[in-house]
């Protein structure tokens, strides 16, 4: 008979295993069902565990054959952890990450705890610079698009919103996205532009969602892989859409543009290794220089006081008011993408192509964009009527 110890001792094993097995966040739905039944197995393991002084009862051969039928269970209750924490080790490995699961949650944790607080702005302050060290993820940007929204930034939390879709690794991921931003239309007009007549054919990097344009509501939707596809313009409740040609499913027009293949960035790759604190470092110092050896809390500060003076501007869609405040906050703050990406918004509704060509050019080299990043500031080329 085993002692109390050793079933005290497995049961807590038990714990520390479903535990740990389970702290990505896309592991996560069971984890409650883990932290329950690998315990449980665990004491069951040790009560069959075969026992030389007890040849017969739980520790004789019946006991044997239940201790290797639990072995299984555990191997089948741990296998979709297992085979997640490898996959993801190996292509960590292939393919090394910016940061994993578990560091993004703990970054994200001092700002939701400022979210709790009712700290909005110092929350979105703490996630840029958290976003300007890592490559945007999923969770982060979606928390940003929320910040933005509650702070009446709706055209930033849109493009925010557009560069996810690219990140979503589900159609559940996608979904999110797609009702966020059908929360954002009344907030974000589609510009005034003319229908183009007629079917075309467009290439998409990755996989879009696509809903049933009559019938149900909600509507049905479905997703399609990476591709070219022919599509029609249309318009979906007042809303520029694109569906597959001859068939009744669509999406948004901007959701469609979010993932096209062409016009992709075409600038240098984001350094990477040795190379990128290198170049942040040169940045700051660049920076510092220009804002006349100001602290730089001062020069974010400043930024922030004239983006919010643009933004009222912006609501009014005065772009001729809210373009200088936009260009000297966006010169107090190169690294901001929200001011970068209002400021070339800006020049695009008050002067020609070519003038807006030349401001994203600016734009594109005065910091180290994601790439999601560059190709929103480079569909902003796009004339406003064809």
């Amino acid at each position: 008979m085993h002692s109390i110890f050793a079933y005290l001792l497995a049961a807590g094993a038990g714990v520390l295993i479903a535990h740990f097995i389970s702290r990505a966040p896309e592991l996560r739905f069971m984890r409650l069902s883990q932290l329950i039944l690998v315990p449980a197995a665990m004491v069951l393991c040790v009560y069959f565990l075969p026992d030389k002084n007890e040849p017969s009862g739980a520790g004789g051969m019946a006991g044997l054959v239940f201790f290797v039928a639990l072995l299984g269970l555990l191997a089948l209750l741990l296998a979709p952890n297992v085979a997640y924490l490898c996959g993801a080790g190996l292509s960590n490995l292939l393919d090394p990450q910016d940061w994993t699961s578990g560091e993004e949650e703990i970054a994200l944790k001092p700002i939701r705890r400022l979210i709790d607080k009712d700290q909005f702005h110092p929350a979105l302050t703490e996630l840029d610079e958290l976003l300007k060290k890592h490559k945007p993820t999923y969770e982060a940007l979606l928390l940003k698009a929320k910040l933005l929204n509650h702070l009446g930034g709706w055209d930033e939390a849109v493009a925010t919103l557009l560069s996810l879709i690219e990140l979503s690794q589900s159609v559940e991921q996608q979904l999110v996205v797609m009702e966020f931003l059908a929360l954002l239309e009344e907030h974000h007009p589609d510009p005034p532009k003319p229908l183009v007549a007629g079917a075309r054919r467009i290439q998409i990097r990755h996989e879009l969602v696509l809903f049933q344009m009559a019938g149900e509501d909600p509507p049905l939707h479905k997703a399609i892989p990476p591709g070219a596809f022919k599509v029609e313009a249309t318009l979906h409740r007042d809303r520029r859409w694109l569906k597959l040609a001859g068939e009744d499913w669509g999406n948004a027009e901007m959701c469609w543009e979010a993932v096209l293949a062409s016009d992709r960035p075409g600038g240098a790759p984001a350094k990477k290794g040795l190379f990128r604190p290198i170049a942040r470092m040169h940045q700051a110092v660049t920076t510092a220089i220009a804002a006349k050896r100001k602290p730089r809390r001062q020069v974010q500060a400043e930024a922030q006081k004239l983006f919010h003076e643009a933004n009222e501007f912006v609501r009014r869609e005065d772009w001729r008011q809210a373009l200088p405040l936009l260009q000297q906050a966006s010169a107090c703050d190169p690294d901001r993408y929200e001011i970068a990406y209002r400021w070339v918004q800006a020049v695009r509704h008050t002067a020609n192509d070519a003038a807006t060509a030349q401001v994203v050019s600016q734009v594109l080299k005065q910091s180290l964009w994601t790439e999601s990043e560059q190709y929103m500031l480079q569909q902003l080329k796009q004339p406003l009527a064809e």
